[in-house]
């Protein structure tokens, strides 16, 4: 049992290490601000493209700026299953959530009260990422974003705007431009914290 609970420690702080850079922050910033920003956009379609690369990309600048640095662990996968069923239930719940709300303060039926409810919704939605990773690295920073997020959405939400869904893009480039800047902030201090290695150079005399 003791060796478990260790490993299990050990995991934690490897992926504790790896989330040092901020680059998580700043990839779910931009998806968000671009998913705000080319709301009503032709090119809507490309922002799918940005979702399926994220992770490609995310790992093509921490091989170059990350890994040298502070070095790479392979981490346990999780269950597909597993992990489709906690989003499943998760989605569920705020969506039942949302529905006692707009059942209590608006319609149902109504369109628009959906809408105007829209960035709470992402809101707590964008609650379950973050409590995963806080889970897996026991970081306080994502539990403030997970407070942030709720906090954020409700009050676009209970804001009256003139047209239907910019509540819910002034809400997207908000959330997502403070992810941004918080994770480059990350990404700074931690390019300072931890210099490149000096690669030695053998000349044969020594």
């Amino acid at each position: 049992m003791s060796t478990q609970i260790d490993l299990l420690k050990i995991e934690k702080k490897a992926y504790h290490d790896s989330q040092q850079d901020g680059l998580m922050e700043v990839m779910m910033g931009v998806i968000l601000m671009a998913f705000g920003g080319f709301f009503y956009s032709p090119i809507f379609a490309f922002y799918i493209l940005l979702i399926i690369f994220s992770k490609k990309i995310v790992e093509f600048v921490r091989r170059r700026c990350t890994y040298p640095r502070i070095g790479v662990a392979k981490f346990h996968r999780e269950n597909p299953k597993d992990a489709i069923t906690g989003v499943f239930l998760f989605e569920l719940s705020v969506i039942v959530i949302i529905f006692t709300l707009i059942s209590i303060y608006g319609d149902v039926t109504d369109y628009s009260s959906w809408v105007n409810w829209a960035p709470l919704f992402f809101g707590m939605i964008l609650v379950g990422p973050f409590a995963h990773a806080a889970s897996k690295s026991g970081s306080v920073r994502y539990h403030g974003y997970a407070i942030l997020s709720v906090i954020l959405g409700l009050f676009f939400s209970l804001i009256k705007f003139g047209s239907g869904c910019t509540g819910l893009i002034l809400y997207l480039i908000l959330v997502g431009g403070f992810l941004v800047l918080g994770g480059l902030v990350i990404f700074v201090r931690f390019l300072r914290k931890y210099s490149l290695p000096e690669t030695e150079v053998r000349d044969g005399s020594k």
